[in-house]
């Protein structure tokens, strides 16, 4: 029983006195003789926390406290005299909220200008907290030899290596400092580089991305090591279906660059080099055709930040070009050991990204056929032999693929076929009005979550501006409300009339798939 402890009383009495103001000496606190020779100490103790808490509840008055009398261990440790009125749902009532980051009152404009070397640039100061930065080039599998195939992946996987100024480790650890993310992208009519960093960091992460993709060092044991990471990555690509029968399409529907593979047969890397690196590097990332895109980043800044990193003397004499033209056609792949057979049918989408009005177009027919997505009220889903079904629009400069690939059990195979003709005959009768304004919504969807964060925006901008010399945001999704079901229909006749690409790939000898002049008499 701690009722007559001398310590106790005293703290009771230095607590009452402090909240009224008094000052309390220690030397009139009384030791207790129940706590030993440790006594002074917890004494010494009890009274730091009793000063400390009566203080600090004095020092904030926008604590609403209660006053009263409080006994027990509670007043001891010094929390059992006063309590907080204020909900924790609700702000103290003298507490400063900082305001909420709010829209500028003139809304960010896209700006386009050059450097001095030739480099088209674009840039937009977006509200976004983040800057990204890209650089893209015309480069890709379509800008590859037969000598230098598989060069693109290759140099995918060089990205971010060693420069002339800057070793792997350093360049990586600068990265790493400043949260930057930093990615390469090798597609078959561009290279896209990107960094992405806190609005803070907007130099650094500019010099970084110009250092890394203009004066890349190319060593003989960095090349070779991804050499290795990419026969690896293609490997495994091929052993998806989608990603094989995506490449095969575009080997039967082009005659020309486009036709040529983005997943070579890793064999064809044998014997590969930095050397053969260079040759490649040398004809694609030439600065005076590049595209360099922000967000995030004002125009001036960006060309006082890029300007003395881009020379002029890097411009090279010659660059790769390329040239293709849709042709049409089939080819089939046999593969035994697949549980599924697959069909793919496409046609060509003129116009490509050069043409708004046909890009939204294929993008809307790209909704309607793919049947991946329940919430669109399809017309027909009475397909029972269908597995699965996805469709595509493979959109270049000048030119596209849209079209729909899909899978059955190889049994089935020429059904399949069937059914993979009649939902695209579907689409060029005719639409209904839900169907269509659900499908446009769906375009608009996918296009707007691209550009919504900066990484996506640039890489948009930079490829836009790359292949067709502009870009405006708001043109596609105009074009996209604009169409109509005849303008729809209209798109989806005209593609037909162009020969048909067909492609199988499965056991095909389970069941016979109709051959191609079969499937082009049919359109």
């Amino acid at each position: 029983d701690l009722t007559g402890c001398p310590a106790l009383q005293s703290a009771r009495a230095c607590d009452s006195n402090l909240l009224e103001g008094q000052v309390v000496s220690r030397a009139q606190q009384a030791p207790c003789t129940m706590l030993g020779s440790a006594a002074p100490a917890v004494g010494s103790a009890l009274m730091r926390a009793f000063t400390s808490s009566s203080a600090a509840a004095a020092a904030v008055p926008a604590l609403a406290s209660k006053s009263g009398s409080s006994t027990g261990l509670a007043s001891m440790f010094g929390f059992g005299s006063s309590r907080i009125d204020t909900p924790l749902s609700e702000p103290l009532p003298t507490s400063v909220v900082p305001l909420r980051s709010t829209l500028p009152v003139v809304a960010p404009k896209l700006q386009s200008g050059a450097l001095e070397a030739g480099t088209k640039l674009m840039a937009i100061d977006s509200v976004s907290p983040v800057s990204s930065v890209a650089l893209v080039f015309e480069g890709g599998s379509a800008f590859e030899s037969p000598e230098l195939a598989g060069a693109g992946r290759v140099l995918e996987n060089m990205a971010y290596k060693a420069t002339a100024n800057r070793t792997t480790f350093r360049l990586t650890r600068e990265l790493e400092k400043i949260g930057a993310i930093a990615t390469c992208s090798a597609g078959r009519d561009h290279i896209a580089y990107t960094v992405s960093a806190v609005k803070l960091h907007a130099p650094e992460i500019v010099e970084a991305l110009l250092d890394a993709t203009l004066n890349p060092k190319l060593n003989y044991h960095e090349v070779a090591e991804a050499v290795a990471a990419t026969k690896a990555s293609l490997a495994a690509a091929l052993r998806d279906p989608t990603t094989l029968i995506t490449d095969v399409l575009h080997r039967a529907a082009f005659d020309g660059s486009l036709g040529q593979p983005l997943n070579v047969d890793p064999q064809l890397l044998d014997g590969f080099n930095n050397n053969m690196l260079k040759e490649y590097v040398a004809s694609v990332l030439n600065p005076s055709t590049a595209v360099l895109a922000a967000a995030g980043v004002g125009l001036d800044e960006f060309q006082q930040l890029a300007n003395p990193l881009v020379s002029s003397e890097r411009v090279s004499g010659s660059t790769a070009t390329s040239s293709s033209t849709y042709v049409g056609g089939a080819l089939n792949l046999v593969a035994n050991t697949s549980p599924l057979a697959y069909v793919a049918l496409a046609f060509e989408a003129k116009g490509g990204l050069s043409d708004p009005k046909s890009a939204a177009a294929a993008a809307v027919v790209k909704a309607l056929l793919d049947e991946s997505r329940s919430m669109l009220p399809h017309a027909s889903k009475d397909h029972s032999v269908l597995k699965s079904a996805t469709a595509f629009a493979h959109l270049y400069k000048g030119t596209g693929l849209v079209g729909l690939v899909a899978s059955s059990a190889p049994a089935q195979a020429a059904q399949l076929a069937d059914a993979v003709v009649k939902k695209i005959e579907n689409v060029a009768k005719g639409v209904p009005e839900a169907q269509l304004k659900q499908a446009k919504r769906l375009a608009i969807s996918a296009y707007k979550a691209t550009l919504a964060s900066s990484t996506g925006l640039v890489g948009v901008l930079g490829q836009q501006l790359l292949l067709t010399g502009q870009f405006n945001p708001a043109e596609f999704p105009a074009a996209v409300e604009a169409l109509t079901s005849a303008d729809v229909s209209s798109f989806v006749s005209k593609a037909l009339k162009s020969a048909p690409t067909y492609v199988t790939y499965g056991s095909l000898s389970a069941a016979r798939v109709p051959r191609y002049d079969v499937i082009a008499k049919r359109f």
